[in-house]
């Protein structure tokens, strides 16, 4: 029975716009279906990973040195070409499910799928849910100029003009809010209801100081949490990386965690697979504060990947880093990451290839670290450290 994945990184992008492959995010896809490879290497299982491109073969070669055989990938124009029996029935998983496999080799939009997902990640539905069980924090869904004029009239007047706001669009990708000041977001506010025609959630701007991920799994109308992540951004607040390991405030977090998956249960009932919900701390007056709902991803993350990946490859007493650098500027990155090893005791393994089919460098890299637990330094001064050598030796 052949096992098809199609690590779709722009499941998003396909929920606003009722496509499949939209061509201009295929550079978004090409790390994760090279992580993906790796996976399915470390797993030793006969899951056909479906992608766009062949990985570079110097990227191969590396792997091949670490004893992990990377598969031939089916790209997307030999699908039709797949040798299947009449009696087989291939089974489908994706990055994010919204697809199904049709006996020509084809795939189509499944409908029933593409509803719940698009019910279940819209922003403006989480955050009505949500908005129930932390009634302090501002959230509101704004689905048309009404909505906003209604919020302008009633709401916005008797705030702090110096604050400001987070606008995330209904369907957006990591990273697609725009903050906003008071004077100026009538501006923002009109430039997506009108001209990109995208309802949004509106929130006022809180200061994050840590990042956090429950990992969970659905089966039989059932949620359970699977592991607690961290999730690290740069210097602008942008997403750079995911670290999972054995530390005491990962395990506060859980703890804060465990009736918010009840309520996720009734949520998102018909939901089965992977997911995640992301939190973070910020600080309130006096007091840190943990809002527990920042956004539920119904699909496999970047933490899920991780955590499979560690699964698979287990170590004792040994914490996991994900950590995306910029493109590369080492005229031989594999060598250099050698003796990046030699020099740390790490393990530095590249996820994604350094080049392109074409032999130029690639835009985005994506490493997985494996790092000494309980080394003194904290989760955070680690990924730090790591992403310092890294941007030294790699991309300088």
């Amino acid at each position: 029975m052949p096992r098809i994945f199609r690590p779709n990184a722009s499941f998003e992008e396909e929920i606003r716009s009722g496509k499949l492959f939209p061509k201009h995010l295929e550079k978004r896809s090409s790390m994760i279906e090279a992580a993906l490879l790796v996976l399915a290497g470390l797993q030793q299982n006969e899951k056909i990973i479906l992608t766009y491109s062949f990985p570079n073969q110097e990227w191969i070669s590396f792997w091949r040195e670490k004893e992990i055989s990377i598969q031939r990938p089916l790209l997307i124009p030999e699908m039709k070409n797949l040798q299947i029996l009449n009696s087989e029935e291939v089974i489908l998983e994706e990055w994010g499910s919204i697809s199904r496999w049709n006996r020509d080799g084809s795939l189509e939009i499944d409908q029933k799928q593409y509803d719940l997902a698009r019910r279940l990640s819209s922003k403006l539905n989480q955050s009505d849910w949500s908005s129930k069980f932390e009634p302090e924090f501002f959230s509101l869904s704004i689905r048309d100029t009404a909505d906003w004029d209604r919020f302008k009239k009633s709401k916005m007047q008797n705030m702090d003009p110096n604050i400001h706001f987070v606008l995330k669009p209904e369907w957006s990708f990591a990273g697609g809010h725009k903050i906003s000041s008071s004077s100026q977001i009538d501006d923002v506010a009109e430039f997506l209801l009108t001209r990109k025609k995208e309802a949004f959630v509106l929130e006022t701007w809180a200061q994050r100081t840590k990042d956090f991920s429950l990992l969970f799994h659905a089966e039989a109308g059932r949620f359970y949490t699977d592991a607690g992540t961290i999730l690290l951004s740069d210097p602008n607040g942008k997403y750079s990386g995911t670290w999972i390991g054995s530390h005491a405030e990962i395990e506060d977090y859980l703890s804060r965690m465990d009736e918010l998956l009840w309520k996720l249960q009734d949520f998102a009932s018909e939901y089965e697979g992977y997911g995640s919900i992301d939190s973070f701390f910020f600080q309130n007056e006096k007091e840190m504060t943990l809002r527990k709902v920042s956004e539920v991803n119904f699909r496999w993350t970047m933490g899920r990947l991780l955590f499979e990946l560690r699964k698979s490859s287990p170590k004792k007493e040994m914490s996991d880093l994900l950590l995306f650098l910029p493109q590369v500027k080492r005229s031989d990155p594999y060598n250099e990451l050698r003796n990046w090893e030699k020099d740390t005791g790490w393990e530095i393994l590249p996820l994604s290839p350094f080049h392109l089919a074409s032999g130029l460098f690639c835009p985005k890299n994506l490493l997985w670290l494996r790092l000494p637990e309980n080394s003194g330094p904290s989760p955070w001064e680690m990924a730090k450290m790591a992403s310092d050598q890294g941007l030294a030796r790699l991309c300088a």
